[in-house]
């Protein structure tokens, strides 16, 4: 009589994990479908590796396939797309930001009428073939061909024809203390031992 009464509710514990079989079931089937839009299914099981190898480079242009003028349409199948949104840049004006992931690192861009704009380095692992980035001391930057140095809303600037496209930024004050503009001799003179803080990619201008 007691296995009689038993098997009510041995029947209602196997239906109950049948359902539960069934629910998750269902959620794999949605997590797979997710997975296959993904543009790193499309690639198969390839991370996306952004077109970077080995040690990561800096160019006047960009890093790997992430390029300055290159359109955001091409992007996702190439490289870690963590975010894209829009926020207010400095100037106050909306801005579409894009932050993609290169090598564990990430990278924030700038995008204008669907293409890359500017690019921002602020992680010493990116670096010129001539070792030049982030912690790089001013007197370096200043000792390039023809460097200039120019005020920004954020810093200093430094730059040369020799990266034409690549902008170093420090954290200084905009003048020299007797007004006028930062000359590469009296800012290595007052502040050479200042480090690079953030590269940006920008259009080169010969």
């Amino acid at each position: 009589m007691r296995s009689l009464l038993l098997l009510p509710v041995l029947a209602t514990i196997a239906c109950g994990k049948s359902g539960d079989s069934a629910n998750a079931g269902d959620a794999a089937v949605d997590s797979a479908a997710a997975l296959a839009d993904s543009p790193r299914a499309v690639r198969g099981t390839t991370a996306l590796t952004c077109g970077v190898t080995g040690t990561p480079a800096l160019e006047d242009i960009g890093i790997g396939e992430l390029k300055q003028g290159r359109s955001i349409d091409e992007i996702p199948a190439l490289c870690e797309v963590l975010s894209d949104s829009e926020q207010q840049g400095q100037e106050g004006m909306m801005e579409r930001v894009v932050v993609v992931q290169i090598a564990g690192e990430t990278v924030r861009a700038i995008i204008d009428k669907g293409r890359f704009f500017r690019i921002e380095v602020n992680t010493p692992r990116f670096r010129t073939a001539d070792s030049l980035g982030v912690d790089t001391p001013l007197s370096r930057i200043a000792a390039m061909r023809g460097a200039q140095f120019a005020p920004g809303e954020d810093g200093v600037y430094g730059f040369s024809p020799e990266h034409c496209g690549l902008s170093f930024r420090f954290s200084l004050p905009w003048r020299p203390p007797a007004g006028g503009q930062w000359t590469a001799e009296a800012i290595t003179a007052r502040h050479g031992t200042a480090a690079v803080n953030r590269v940006i990619v920008i259009p080169c201008r010969r």
